[in-house]
């Protein structure tokens, strides 16, 4: 049961001795005990509770550093409490700021009303002292108001013209006065809103179990504890948004993290790290698999397959959440949200300048990470023999590489055109596709094969297949446009192979890929381009061509 919060109160022989600008400007400050006197079975002195100095977010976990105060000296023992239930143990690690000894570490584990007590520290109890602050605010307002009230009736029994002149101006103080008192309210209001939201928010997350970390310690001056613990829950994605611009040839891409956490904790304005490493994979590459041969008789049982040892499942880490949560932070000026990247041999770290508040319970926290842009070259493509179509497609030779795969929105000219997935490699090397141009028409005009045969006595069949489209510019410009085909390749020296192209391809072999073409050309406006390609494929006419030519 938590204990009532202590009253102010005023008394009636006081209220004559108080101006109206002393009642204004004292600040009343009522107390608030949580839980009475004793947090977990220990007194509130010994498990204060311990504040997060430095939260880093994994694929999966996270990684949590605690802080908490050593105030006297000697032999003592602390106690970080309200600590997730899904914290590794074996990952603990005490560490001591200055001359500390460190003795015994026990862990202990509490459920019922003691977990269920932990819900409402910090970002709900900072809260209730924020409600606790203006109300004291608004009662004094209140009575700053009643005194001027009083003071108002006496002046009215004598109407001297400078006791009515002071009247006029405390019916002035007392116009402000209400006015105050009805910004007050609102705040109040404001306020308990918030309140009513963390507590709500903290009964959807309460945990069956806390964890409660006790550490044995010996000092002669006050220091500082430091307590260091994996936990699972909690992770982190990236996902990206690609605005181009076709006029200007612009590009832009927005990379974005979207944290959430189930841990048991709340986070509450906390310093955070992202990281691209994963705990989750493989920490160690695998050895060779090693072929032992041997002989068998032909009528020997040939059924049995010698098969490599089955490599280690991955785990897969679903991070869930429901919806999105944003802080606002007020000042006089504006903070800078810039966020601090550094590549540590491969593994990204993402340190985000403000302090973020991730409360337990899967509500989802999205901040920007970083943003690349500049100007771009820009094509539309087409495979007419998969799809009579055309696509907007873009480079971005301003990329680098520290990026991590993730979901890509993509926006062409302001609008939304789909989602694709943002991988660096295959960017690099295929360039951002922006959505389907209408203004380009692809038009399939000759798709024929024919079957003939020759010679006496050693008969060849020759397949003859011939393919053709015509392309159409619709833009009031004109457009690089990129055409991608295809020619067999033989796998057999009785199987001959020739292909002629009309126009010539520009490019064989495209990106690397055997038996892909290119062609590459400017399309004017209002204006067609007409591709045709042959190709002949001679065989035996005693074999049988295996397949799709």
């Amino acid at each position: 049961m938590k204990a009532r919060p202590t009253l102010w109160s005023v008394s009636t022989h006081d209220i004559g001795a108080l101006s109206p600008l002393n009642l204004m400007n004292k600040c009343f400050v009522l107390p608030l005990v949580f839980g009475g006197s004793t947090i977990l079975g220990l007194s509130s002195a010994q498990a204060a509770i311990s504040s997060i100095e430095q939260v880093t977010v994994y694929q999966g976990m996270a990684s949590v550093t605690r802080a908490l105060p050593l105030t006297g000296n000697g032999e003592q023992t602390v106690v970080f409490s309200c600590l997730s239930p899904y914290l590794d143990k074996e990952s603990l690690s005490v560490q001591s700021m200055d001359n500390v000894n460190i003795g015994e570490i026990s862990i202990e584990e509490f459920a019922g009303e003691q977990a269920a007590e932990c819900q409402y520290q910090g970002n709900a109890k900072a809260q209730q002292n924020t409600l606790a602050s203006i109300n004291a605010e608004l009662e004094a307002a209140r009575l700053a108001k009643a005194y001027l009230q009083n003071l108002t009736i006496v002046t009215q029994v004598n109407m001297d013209g400078t006791i009515a002149n002071n009247a006029r101006d405390i019916e002035t103080q007392a116009a402000s006065l209400n006015q105050k008192i009805l910004e007050i309210e609102q705040r109040r209001v404001s306020a308990q809103d918030a309140l009513s939201q963390l507590i709500a928010g903290n009964s959807t997350s309460i945990s069956n179990s806390v964890i409660q970390v006790s550490v044995r310690t010996a000092s002669r001056s006050p220091s500082t504890l430091k307590l260091h613990y994996q936990v699972q829950g909690a992770g982190w994605e990236p996902t990206y948004q690609a605005r181009l611009n076709t006029n200007s040839d612009q590009l832009s891409i927005t990379a974005s993290a979207i944290i959430a956490q189930q841990t048991g904790e709340n986070w509450s304005n906390v310093p955070v790290t992202l990281s691209t490493a994963n705990p989750n994979q493989r920490a160690t590459g695998q050895l060779p698999y090693v072929p032992r041969l041997s002989l068998y008789e032909e009528n020997k049982n040939n059924n049995v397959v010698n098969v490599p040892p089955m490599a280690e499942s991955m785990p897969v880490v679903v991070v869930s959440g429901r919806e999105e949560y944003g802080n606002a932070i007020a000042g006089s000026s504006l903070p800078s949200f810039a966020v601090s990247s550094q590549n540590k041999n491969g593994i990204i770290e993402y340190r985000l300048p403000q302090l973020v508040t991730i409360p337990s319970g899967g509500r989802r926290v999205r901040t920007v990470i970083g943003e690349q842009s500049g100007r771009s070259k820009l094509w539309v493509r087409s495979t007419p023999s998969v799809e009579t179509a055309a696509y907007w497609y873009a480079s971005a030779p301003f990329l680098t590489s520290d990026w991590v795969d993730g979901s890509l929105q993509l926006y062409r000219d302001d609008n939304y055109v789909g989602q694709s997935h943002y991988n660096y490699q295959m960017l690099k090397e295929q360039g951002l596709g922006f959505g389907r141009d209408p203004n380009i028409m692809v038009k399939e005009i000759i798709n024929e094969d024919k079957q003939s045969e020759r010679g006496v006595l050693s008969r060849t069949q020759t397949l003859t297949t011939t393919k053709a489209y015509q392309f159409a510019n619709q833009h009031n410009r004109s457009v690089r446009l990129q055409v991608l085909g295809s020619e067999p390749i033989s796998r057999d020296d009785n199987l001959k192979v020739s292909v002629t192209h009309t126009p010539p391809v520009t490019k064989q072999n495209w990106n690397d890929n055997q038996g892909m073409v290119a062609w590459e050309f400017d399309l004017p406006s209002k204006q067609s381009q007409v591709i045709r390609s042959t190709s002949q494929i001679s065989y035996p006419a005693n074999k049988l061509l295996d397949g799709n030519p």
